[in-house]
């Protein structure tokens, strides 16, 4: 089976670090705090890009060089991978897609990430339209968090929803949610 992974949301909490941080900033900037905490990344806030290009110069690096994974993440995906599936991280993070220099650094970082964190894949794809990824390696599940492309991805692929608070009220068929990395892999197990 060919397995997708997101990176932010799936492999990492990104959300509670975007509240915790996010929390801070505004309270030691004065800004407005959360418009609706229920929404995805930072849609949460009316900030300007401004305020967020400063909020990311503060937090986002630290974010993808120290945010832990997910418990059990890598220890599920090597079973995962041991029982003969390939596993392909698939990500639009940040910076990632870009020709720049920040490009090239968010690269470099993610993947010093997971092998740091022991993570295990096949191929590793930085892409602005994961799509294309999704059926040109003929995924068969891909885990994913984010509302925004869920939504299509269920069109292409069946897909484990990782459970957050801004993906809750998603119900569509051809998505499975799950709960943590043991339930992914207990759900595989019961879907295939």
């Amino acid at each position: 089976m060919n397995i997708g992974i997101d990176i932010d949301g799936v492999l990492t909490n990104d959300d509670d670090y975007i509240m915790d941080t996010t929390s801070k900033y505004i309270f030691e900037h004065k800004l407005e705090g959360f418009q609706d905490p229920y929404k995805y990344e930072y849609r949460k806030y009316n900030w300007s890009q401004e305020i967020l290009d400063e909020y990311r110069k503060e937090y986002f690096w630290n974010y993808i060089e120290n945010e832990p994974a997910r418990k059990y993440a890598s220890e599920v995906i090597k079973k995962l991978k041991e029982e003969g599936n390939s596993i392909y991280i698939i990500t639009s993070r940040h910076y990632t897609t870009e020709n720049t220099d920040e490009g090239e650094k968010t690269r470099k970082i993610a993947l010093k990430w997971l092998k740091e964190n022991h993570i295990i894949y096949d191929e590793i794809y930085f892409s602005p339209d994961k799509t294309k990824q999704i059926d040109s390696l003929k995924i068969d599940i891909m885990i994913e968090d984010s509302p925004e492309t869920i939504p299509t991805f269920v069109k292409h692929t069946h897909v484990f929803c990782y459970d957050c608070r801004y993906n809750r009220n998603m119900h569509l068929e051809n998505m499975t949610r799950v709960f943590s990395w043991y339930d992914i892999y207990m759900k595989i197990k019961n879907l295939f």
